[in-house]
């Protein structure tokens, strides 16, 4: 079977959103990333609270798609300092987290997708359609280029890089028993040190055409 969703994991720091904003425009499909997810959460009405009402959740995810459907995409803010997934309400909510689940397997059912975060991989990981990758770095060359985009020190980009890898790797632990940077989690490792991101995406491009 051809790949019909690309999932996208990355490192902080290894210009992972715009790898995957280059390969969405190659393939020609959609980029759904926590940027989209986020603003069509919002547009839903969605809050810890509407979330956790169990018989509410089905039409937030409902009206989650439609909104996805409404703003197919947003700019990409690849230097944002990601989302602290061990202080976030919504992030360990457990319906949250299934509500984003369900979500994210209904985008991949349209197909023509590449989705970014939110765990995807693991969480579409026993579908045969889908051609997960991981966007990784080693941390001097993350840390220079969260220093230049970001506009911080040294010591403030280093402690960035690791907030991020462990909470990631806490987080994948904790809910998916997988690991975070386990390669046998993924089908393709990109190492974007020596990587400009169309570089990268060409290379994703070729192996979603080669599967």
């Amino acid at each position: 079977m051809n790949s019909r969703v690309i999932s996208i994991t990355r490192q902080v720091g290894t210009a992972g959103e715009e790898v995957a904003a280059a390969t969405a425009e190659r393939m020609g499909w959609r980029l759904v990333d926590y940027q989209v997810i986020q603003r069509a959460s919002q547009e839903a009405g969605v809050s810890v609270e509407a979330v956790t009402e169990a018989e509410h959740t089905p039409s937030l995810v409902t009206r989650i798609l439609e909104a996805l459907a409404r703003n197919p995409s947003v700019p990409v803010a690849a230097w944002a300092d990601p989302l602290p997934l061990a202080t976030s309400p919504l992030a360990t909510s457990t319906d949250y987290r299934q509500m984003i689940e369900d979500v994210l397997k209904d985008v991949a059912d349209q197909g023509d997708a590449v989705i970014v975060g939110h765990a995807s991989g693991a969480i579409l990981r026993e579908r045969v359609d889908t051609l997960r990758v991981l966007v990784c770095g080693s941390v001097p060359f993350r840390v220079r280029r969260i220093r230049a985009n970001m506009k911080v020190d040294e010591d403030a980009a280093l402690k960035t890089v690791k907030r991020s890898d462990q909470e990631r790797v806490d987080y994948f632990h904790r809910f998916y028993h997988v690991g975070f940077l386990d390669p046998f989690g993924y089908d393709l490792c990109i190492n974007t040190d020596h990587l400009n991101p169309e570089q990268a995406a060409d290379l994703i491009a070729k192996t979603a055409a080669l599967r």
